[in-house]
């Protein structure tokens, strides 16, 4: 009998936050796992031990204990509990002796490469570049590329073709169509307190001015003559989430929006109910948040650079997001287009054929196998 392919994928921060990375590799796991040929492994940072899951030992990011240790160490929180789970996770490895490391925290992937030797596993690293990262990749084995954009970065910096994969982050597309039943939609906004006789504008990302620039979204959203869409904002919220929530309160008013941070299973109830998408960022690593959109039928306002065109392709509407009244324009434009049941459906049947797990399995295989 062929031996199976043994992969262990290690991400401290499943089970402790919801970033990108974090749902690529639980929904990663959920969606390789039981492939023919392979045995993955979930080595995530909390949460209920299940079959081939394992909770590693570590400091979380966001308790005081981290935050403590990362001033003593001039770092942050993040780094210490990636840090703080690598003697945990080496004594798995020693134990399962893995032919495959996949992973997305630098730091940690850092001492995997480090003390490979003492270690005296011969794994194979692979570095899955969702953040992104920048090249040189001097400290891995393998990059994945999961866009054309930074492929073509790394490779004009000098790295070495054999070294990389362009594998897109593959995404869970439920079967069926997305909610378009009108009064099942309206009853579920009244269950989530939103009203009910407006269009909702969703955007979902850290509540922050940075990277996902949420405040140049609420100036947007205010720019449009009243009675405006109803704005929805859910991400994580820390210190910085304030000076976004007050400046929406002044804005809009305090019944023109809604700011939260609630579980990742939660957020496809706030899609179903959604009219249009919108995402402040000018550059992303790759935007799952546009994948799970698009599953819901929503159309998404970004703005124009190469990443968001590969994985939105004809789906998206872009926009020069840097300057005033883009995102405003835009919104109008669409909210005088009624969307029809058909292009709804279309969209996330454009997300299943491009990135559903069920179609990138053998491209994922097929860069596992390349690595050994």
């Amino acid at each position: 009998m062929k031996k199976k392919l043994k992969v262990y994928l290690a991400c401290t921060g499943v089970g402790i936050i919801n970033r990108g990375i974090e749902t690529f590799a639980r929904e990663c796991f959920d969606g390789l796992h039981g492939t023919e040929g392979l045995q993955i492994e979930l080595f995530k940072g909390a949460g209920e031990e299940k079959t081939d899951e394992q909770r590693l030992w570590n400091v979380p990011r966001n308790g005081k204990i981290a935050q403590l240790l990362g001033k003593l160490i001039k770092r942050n929180g993040y780094v210490v509990e990636q840090l703080s789970s690598f003697l945990p996770f080496v004594y798995q490895i020693k134990k399962g002796k893995p032919d495959i490391i996949f992973y997305s925290d630098s730091n940690l992937g850092f001492q995997l490469y480090w003390w490979r030797k003492q270690i005296g596993v011969p794994y194979r690293l692979i570095f899955s570049n969702g953040g992104p990262c920048h090249p040189p990749f001097s400290r891995t084995d393998y990059v994945q590329q999961v866009a054309p954009f930074y492929l073509e970065q790394a490779l004009k910096a000098g790295e070495s073709p054999s070294k990389h994969f362009l594998v897109p982050y593959g995404i869970n597309v439920p079967q069926g169509n997305p909610l378009l039943n009108q009064n099942e939609r309206q009853n579920l906004k009244q269950r989530l307190g939103l009203p009910i006789d407006r269009p909702i504008i969703i955007s979902v990302g850290w509540i922050s001015a940075t990277h996902k620039r949420m405040d140049y979204v609420v100036d947007e959203v205010a720019a449009l003559p009243e009675p405006r869409p109803y704005l929805v904002m859910l991400g994580h919220i820390n210190e910085d989430s304030q000076t976004i929530i007050n400046q929406a309160t002044l804005r809009l008013g305090k019944e023109g929006f809604t700011a939260l941070s609630v579980p990742y299973e939660q957020v496809s109830q706030y899609y179903q109910v959604s009219d249009i998408f919108v995402l402040g960022s000018l550059q992303e690593g790759f935007g799952r948040v546009y994948l799970e959109a698009l599953i819901h039928g929503l159309p998404c306002i970004v703005h124009d650079h190469p990443v968001m065109r590969y994985v939105l392709g004809s789906e998206g509407t872009f926009a020069d997001l840097s300057k005033p009244s883009a995102m405003t324009q835009a919104i109008a434009q669409i909210l005088q287009q009624p969307q029809s049941p058909q292009a709804i459906i279309h969209r996330r049947e454009y997300v299943r054929k491009r990135f559903s797990w069920k179609n990138l399995i053998p491209a994922y295989m097929d860069m596992f196998h390349s690595c050994l």
